[in-house]
């Protein structure tokens, strides 16, 4: 992972007064002031959630991580997609467990797509701009080269998500050899609520960092314990936890764990959470966390690939 500083509010301060002298806190080499921004399924609200069209925007906004989700196809291809059916997201229906690669192309991945949902809710009497623009299902291994291709100053991390709990230890070995193939394994995250999944990537590959995930259930305080135990490097607690504050951060950094809370999407809590010190925050409008940092250096949120109106910078 791309060396980040993670130093607090005083940061954020530091980088809007540096831009202010002229200065774009967004080419400092990789070192970000506050927590580090990523994107949510490729920042959902601006671009069709996990498709290559979304991650192209969220590289066009400099984000520093793409997160993402992936389930195993019928004959075995890692595709990035949330739900473990395509009827939310496209035009198809059916488990994409149940579908070869093949068959999943003939599928349209932006057709339920409207600017500024948070994540994709099917509804007819929104806009959708998306649709017939011949947005794909992608694989794991597309994004992976897509990020690969950033090797200079902007170099962008990929989380990815191990979705199929029941075979969480079987996909985990297969997602362990891509990774150990891309060429950037030092910038792939892997992640997952099932204990499962990321124990057996590290007892497969050490040297790949592991985010363990938690709600409500088994909470942030066990998460965070699990991590200690296991050795698993971050911890991403749901932002509506009460026991998320900076006692909890503080003492996660106490044990070597960074902590990364998930979704946050409107403009108080990423400003309340990074003054928490986390060490990431992972959005479905990521511009709004890099306007909060000064480093938002575009005016168009929804992606340039899209005709229409644009997406808030922010949820309201």
């Amino acid at each position: 992972m791309q060396q980040r500083l993670i130093a607090g509010w005083g940061s954020v301060v530091l980088a809007a007064l540096l831009a202010a002298c002229g200065s774009d806190p967004s080419q400092s080499d990789g070192v970000v002031a506050g927590p580090y921004v990523s994107a949510h399924r490729g920042a959902a609200a601006y671009a069709p959630e996990n498709t290559m069209m979304a991650f192209r925007n969220a590289a066009r906004l400099h984000v520093d991580d793409f997160e993402t989700d992936a389930w195993q196809t019928a004959d075995g291809v890692f595709v990035l997609l949330h739900d473990q059916t395509l009827s939310r997201t496209t035009d198809c229906s059916g488990l994409v467990t149940a579908k070869t690669y093949a068959a999943l192309q003939a599928c349209d991945a932006g057709y339920w797509f409207s600017p500024g949902q948070g994540t994709t809710s099917p509804d007819d009497a929104l806009a959708h701009p998306a649709r017939g623009k011949g947005v794909k299902v992608p694989t794991a291994e597309e994004l992976f080269a897509y990020a690969a291709s950033f090797n200079g100053a902007y170099r962008p991390t990929v989380t990815i998500e191990l979705k199929n709990s029941l075979a969480a230890a079987r996909d985990a070995e297969a997602l362990v050899s891509l990774i150990q193939a891309s060429g950037i394994q030092d910038r792939i995250i892997v992640q997952s609520f099932s204990a499962i999944g990321i124990d057996r990537v590290k007892a497969l590959d050490p040297t790949i960092r592991t985010l363990y995930l938690t709600s409500q259930v088994p909470g942030a305080e066990y998460a965070l314990d699990y991590a200690e135990r296991k050795g698993h490097d971050i911890v991403a607690p749901s932002a509506s936890l009460p026991e998320v504050d900076a006692d909890y951060v503080q003492r996660a950094h106490a044990a070597g764990k960074e902590v990364v809370p998930w979704t946050v999407d409107r403009l108080g809590d990423l400003q309340r959470l990074s003054e928490m010190n986390t060490d990431g925050l992972i959005s479905n409008f990521p511009g709004c966390l890099l306007q909060l940092q000064s480093r938002l250096g575009v005016s168009r949120m929804l992606s340039g690939e899209l005709d229409g109106d644009d997406s808030p910078i922010c949820k309201s």
